[in-house]
């Protein structure tokens, strides 16, 4: 279950952006208790290379996570990074 539902396209731009870096930022949804209920949930972004790597880096650097929490990783895109459209004058 993720936090944050993003719109189509708003994935798209996020594969086009960053499939030519390196290093890349991933929001990754940290969930704990009952799946449709969860008692912690929060989103938390990493600076990596892989996916595996960023949920390494939420994993030592976050405190307060549950014991057995569930990771859901994606790239993260424009819109959720709350960049706009530059104006065009």
């Amino acid at each position: 279950m993720s936090l944050y539902t993003p719109y189509i396209e708003d994935r798209k731009m996020a594969i086009l952006y960053w499939r030519n870096h390196e290093i890349k930022i991933f929001a990754v949804d940290v969930t704990a208790g009952p799946q449709k209920h969860p008692s912690y949930a929060n989103t938390w972004y990493a600076r990596a290379r892989t996916q595996e790597r960023a949920i390494e880096c939420i994993k030592r650097q976050a405190f307060g996570l549950p014991a057995r929490a569930r990771y859901q990783v994606r790239l993260a895109g424009p819109q959720e990074l709350g960049c706009v459209p530059a104006n065009s004058a």
